[in-house]
């Protein structure tokens, strides 16, 4: 599936946390690599004389090449073919472009934020790739330690459900990457407590929640819909496992991220839709707050993306749909 993977480097450790991960999955999916710097034209406002901006965008290019392959060096190293490349403009669109050229089948980039996706150093660089890439998009945050691994330790692949079509969308990545990594794959659903407006009239209304019985006939369809689609992704050389838990403040995103916090070694797939990206997925703005959480790397897989060959339809209950599609 990912024959080629795609690592976006600017020189900074924090960018550098990529390439363990990648490592990682090259080593599983027998990829190639590609290492991309991109160089930014000076801004207008900069005046300097033309020889000027030349001799200096000459020296970044210089300094980014020499990076790039000081990093390509290490990785061949460990008997991995990669490539090293150095283009010119705005990262967002070059890293996007860059990808779709060298028909590369996945990106792996770090962040430079300090609680994520809304503090990257680079203008917004990764929030811009995870939004409009067609290409599926691994965010892995800053390491804890000064000098990461070689290689990254995956120890498991979760996948984050809600019910819709949508969020099934990862399923085969998912699928595909545990049993590439021989690990287990977990399909993880947070269950929100509903409220209901009871009695309204002239005078208003009010709200009560589930009941007991509302609540465990919805806990009921949730498993039974987790052990369909596990059922249907379950195959020599892969086991699936399902865990859903209820939300009392109906905080789903901080929920799946408490929840992935306690998978040491993990890495998570969720889906975004295709029109608006990962701020349209799910529940409105549940990705993204599970991308600023999360301790391990997220891939997104942008919904209407995956070749034929690589799709999976899944059907959940009635039950369910009605209530995702609710959200």
């Amino acid at each position: 599936m990912f024959r080629h993977i795609l690592v976006p480097l600017d020189g900074s450790r924090l960018a550098a946390a990529a390439v363990p991960f990648a490592v990682t999955l090259s080593r599983a999916f027998d990829a190639r690599v590609s290492l991309l710097g991109v160089v930014e034209p000076f801004p207008e406002f900069a005046r300097l004389p033309n020889a000027a901006m030349q001799e200096a965008d000459e020296r970044q290019v210089t300094v980014s090449a020499a990076y790039l392959e000081s990093v390509a060096t290490a990785m061949r190293a460990r008997d991995l073919a990669v490539t090293t490349v150095v283009r010119h403009g705005n990262p967002a669109v070059e890293i996007m472009a860059y990808a779709e050229e060298a028909e590369c089948a996945l990106i792996v980039m770090g962040t430079h934020g300090r609680t994520g996706l809304d503090r990257v150093r680079m203008g917004s660089v990764a929030q811009r790739v995870l939004r409009y890439a067609v290409v599926p998009t691994m965010v892995v945050r800053p390491p804890k330690a000064e000098s990461p691994a070689d290689e990254a330790p995956i120890a498991g692949v979760t996948a984050t459900l809600d019910g819709s079509v949508w969020a099934e969308e990862a399923l085969p990545i998912a699928a595909r990457m545990a049993r590439a990594l021989a690990v287990p794959l977990t399909l993880f659903r947070v269950i929100p407590t509903w409220s209901y407006l009871v009695g309204a009239g002239w005078d208003g209304g009010y709200y009560e929640s589930e009941n007991e019985e509302m609540m465990r006939d919805e806990e009921r369809a949730v498993e039974e819909y987790l052990e369909a689609v596990a059922a249907r992704l379950r195959a020599p050389g892969l086991a699936v496992r399902t865990h859903w838990q209820r939300s009392a403040a109906n905080r789903v995103e901080e929920d799946i991220a408490a929840y992935l916090a306690e998978q040491p070694a993990g890495i998570t797939t969720m889906a975004s839709h295709g029109r608006g990206g990962v701020l349209l997925w799910a529940l409105g703005s549940t990705a993204e707050g599970v991308l600023d959480r999360a301790p391990c790397p997220i891939l997104v897989v942008r919904a209407g993306t995956l070749d034929d060959t690589d799709k999976m339809h899944i059907s959940a209950s009635p039950t369910t749909r009605t209530r995702a599609a609710g959200a």
